[in-house]
């Protein structure tokens, strides 16, 4: 197996990443070995695990779908407050797959069930958590981890007191080219240089909400705390149940600048607000407005340790760092450009996503001597490869401008003296057919079932829960810097739970 070489500098081959990289890539040329580590962990007869899920709609079908797709996953059961989606995902499983509205009634009657899976609205996260957490079960949630950080502190305190698993849902980080990019191309080879950067966004296109008709009886809606089958259906946007767009989207690449860095911002702005979806119409009458941000923009600041040879630079008694800024948007009311993260440093940029059509590498064309041989290199060897040249069949199909510059400017090499020379283009190596025909939660269910299997701890997920938090705070946060529209100043105790 290809070691991982850690910031200090020495191969890590415990046991410990072995796990964590059983769905994870260590070089450009690994993803082969990485697949050939998946199969080595597929189970046998008496390795299969029985699974129950905990909320039926859209992200629970993804789960579901995921899981199904990993030898050795039996669902026995699954559970949602709208009896009719149990039903329906049930059968949809097929099998002897019972469906029911309570969790208290599912375990009764299965306490056979090893693994929780919990797709249920935030506000649920975490008494769903410590419930199945405290009935033996190993519990995968999806994030966000909840709506309130006093939540999500109760979740990383009760799995501190069961002993059992808890992983959050952040899957980019059992993402095999998230993880070679990390690893290996920012941390081993350091082809940006000093990072000085990130960039994420995630646009989304206008989508109104979804109107039921009919669906759960009031009076149970009432129990169980829901003001209506409107706002039971379009949970994310009200206070009481999540945490909005910046928390529905936002978590998953805000949890990135963290991973990524290594560390938790010291500062952060923020802005924002609910400037589309107030006060639009229904279609059967009425009109209707959301409580959660559905836009914003934030700005985050983090002190980043600055390493040579893979060792930590000192100055006195600590170590020397440089700041790094982390730029975020969200949108629901346009699409342009989707969802993609950017990782920028003094020597090139990386742009990255679960979509693989975002998948860029530039060298700044100032680079210049050893650093542009190594690019060459790592291009030779795999770690990168020269995206092919365009080739125009028809005479239409050539891009022509708007208008020809003058010949002094059309020259190779001359600039406008404000303009950066375009950046040498370079793509992340592909993957092989059995790992990029994969859903992307599978690498990251595929780490939690391996780690219960193997009898593994908390330590040993890609995501547990205490990591998960110090997200939580990172995105809870940004609808109090918008609300008071001040400055957010983190101290490192804000990440921890005590």
């Amino acid at each position: 197996m290809k070691s991982i070489v850690t910031p200090s500098g020495k191969p890590d081959l415990t046991r410990r990443t072995f796990l964590r990289n059983t769905a994870a890539t260590g070089a450009a040329l690994s993803y082969t070995k990485m697949a050939a580590h998946a199969a080595a962990g597929a189970p046998e007869g008496s390795d299969t695990l029985k699974v129950a899920l905990v909320g039926c709609g859209s992200q629970g079908g993804i789960l579901k779908g995921a899981s199904l797709r990993i030898p050795g996953i039996k669902f026995v059961a699954v559970c949602d407050l709208w009896e009719k989606k149990a039903i329906t995902m049930a059968r949809a499983i097929g099998g002897e797959v019972k469906p029911y509205t309570t969790m208290d009634e599912m375990f009764k009657a299965h306490p056979e069930i090893d693994c929780v899976l919990i797709a249920a609205p935030d506000w649920l996260h975490a008494p769903f958590s410590r419930k199945a957490l405290e009935a033996g079960k190993q519990v995968y949630c999806e994030k966000m981890m909840s709506n309130s950080l006093e939540a999500a502190a109760d979740m990383v305190r009760a799995q501190r007191e069961t002993g059992h698993l808890l992983q959050i849902g952040h899957q980019r980080r059992s993402n095999p080219r998230y993880q070679f990019m990390r690893n290996r191309l920012l941390r081993e080879k350091n082809l940006l240089g000093q990072i000085t950067h990130l960039y994420g966004q995630w646009n989304r296109s206008v989508k109104m909400p979804f109107e039921p008709k009919g669906g759960i009886p009031q009076e149970v809606l009432t129990k169980n705390g829901y003001v209506d089958m409107f706002q039971f259906s379009n949970w994310r946007s009200y206070k009481k149940y999540g945490g909005g767009v910046i928390s529905d989207l936002g978590a998953h690449q805000i949890d990135i600048f963290n991973w990524l860095l290594g560390t938790t911002p010291r500062s952060m702005i923020a802005s924002g607000g609910i400037d589309y979806f107030k006060n639009l119409p229904l279609s059967g009458g009425g009109t209707f407005s959301y409580e959660q941000l559905d836009n914003a923009a934030v700005v985050y600041e983090y002190d980043v340790p600055v390493y040579e040879g893979g060792v930590p630079v000192m100055e006195g008694d600590k170590p020397k760092t440089h700041l790094v800024r982390a730029m975020y948007q969200v949108l629901t009311t346009n699409g342009s450009q989707n969802y993609y993260e950017k990782v920028m440093g003094v020597e090139g940029t990386i742009v990255i996503s679960e979509q693989p059509v975002y998948n860029q590498v530039y060298r700044e064309k100032d680079t210049t001597g050893e650093k542009v041989g190594m690019w060459e290199q790592l291009a030779r060897q795999g770690f990168l490869r020269k995206p092919p040249a365009t080739v125009y069949n028809k005479f239409w199909e050539r891009p022509k401008a708007w208008n020809i510059p003058d010949k002094w400017l059309a020259k190779e090499g001359t600039q406008d003296v404000r303009v950066s020379i375009p950046a040498d283009p370079y793509e992340l190596p592909a993957m092989p057919k059995e790992l990029d025909e994969k859903p992307p939660h599978q690498f990251h269910l595929e780490n939690f079932y391996n780690t219960v299997r193997a009898g593994g701890k908390q330590s040993d997920l890609n995501c547990p829960v205490s990591e998960a938090y110090k997200c939580a705070v990172s995105v809870l946060k940004i609808n109090e810097a918008v609300a008071t529209g001040r400055r957010i100043d983190f101290q490192p105790s804000d990440f921890v739970v005590s």
